[in-house]
This record gives C-alpha cells, sequence and structure tokens, in this order.
C-alpha cells in the first residue's frame, strides 16, 4: 500500500498596507508584493492615481484621522495587516507620515508577527532633491526608536534603502 502524498499547508498570504502606492517605490514595492499574492490595501494621497486600482484608498498621511481610516479600510477589506510599507511623502511628510503609520500599526492588535518597512527615498544620498535630505536620518532614528519600544512585541520594524532603485 502506498502512503499517501503528504499535503502542503497552504501559505497565508501576506496582507499588506503599501504606503505611497501611486509612484516610485511605493508602487513598485505593491507591484511586487501583487506578483507574490499578497492581498494589497494601496494609499496614497493621488486619487486620480488611485481610481484605476483595486483595494485602493485615498488618505493623506498628514491627517491622523485618514491614517486611523485607513487602517479600519484594511480590516474591512483584508482582515487586518502584518505588512505596512511605509513610501510617501518627502520631507516632513515624510517623516510625519512614517511616525503616524507606524504608532497607528503598532497600536492595532495582532495575533502573528507583523512588519513595518519604512522605505528610505531614493534621493537621500544620492544629492537629489532637498526635501529628501534629511529623511534618510529620520527613518533610521524613528525605526531605532520603534524597535526599542516594540522589542518585547510580535511587530518588527526595519529600514529598507532604495537608494538605486
Amino acid at each position: 500500500m502506498t502512503e499517501p502524498a503528504p499535503q502542503r499547508r497552504a501559505a497565508r498570504s501576506v496582507r499588506a498596507i503599501v504606503v505611497g502606492a501611486a509612484s516610485g517605490a511605493g508602487e513598485r514595492f505593491a507591484r511586487q508584493l501583487a506578483a507574490n499574492s499578497a492581498a494589497l490595501l494601496l494609499v496614497d494621497r493621488d486619487e486620480l492615481a488611485l481610481a484605476r486600482l483595486r483595494h485602493a484608498h485615498a488618505c493623506d498621511i498628514l491627517d491622523e484621522r485618514c491614517v486611523s481610516g485607513m487602517f479600519d479600510a484594511a480590516e474591512r477589506l483584508l482582515g487586518g495587516a502584518d505588512l505596512l510599507v511605509n513610501a510617501a511623502g518627502a520631507g516632513y511628510v515624510r517623516t510625519l507620515g512614517v511616525m503616524r503609520a507606524s504608532r497607528e500599526f503598532a497600536r492595532r492588535p495582532r495575533l502573528a508577527r507583523a512588519l513595518i518597512v519604512n522605505v528610505a527615498a531614493a534621493f537621500d544620498e544620492a544629492g537629489g532633491p532637498f526635501e529628501y535630505a534629511g529623511s534618510r536620518a529620520a527613518f533610521t532614528r524613528l525605526t531605532d526608536g520603534l524597535a526599542r519600544a516594540i522589542e518585547h512585541s510580535a511587530l518588527r520594524v526595519i529600514t529598507l534603502d532604495a537608494i538605486g532603485q
């Protein structure tokens, strides 16, 4: 008698919120996640660019109520999120957006491991626009501070350097 083939456990799909998904590094991140069958909530303040996308949510990340609503939308559409990609804005918008979105993500209850990816601007060290100059340093400090604050939780945080992307 032959033994039955072992059953494969279905891989749990990643449920990701990509902030800044309408262009640049956020769009590239969203495309890669979609190619790997992730369930996505695509977030950007550019409503026109989002109009063509499924599970899109227009949000200005400077508005705390909007950020909270973004996570509520992820609950409704995806059943929550276990990955947050922060890739929106420049300068203070980028820094405040990362802080607000990361804080709200950390505040939300979760049953499994989760990850925050803070995407450093592509221009940070390449001598690009002034608005991007400080965001890499700010991202590093925010990431380090958040990592210390959540070290005993199932949440992890990293900064991804997008230089040359």
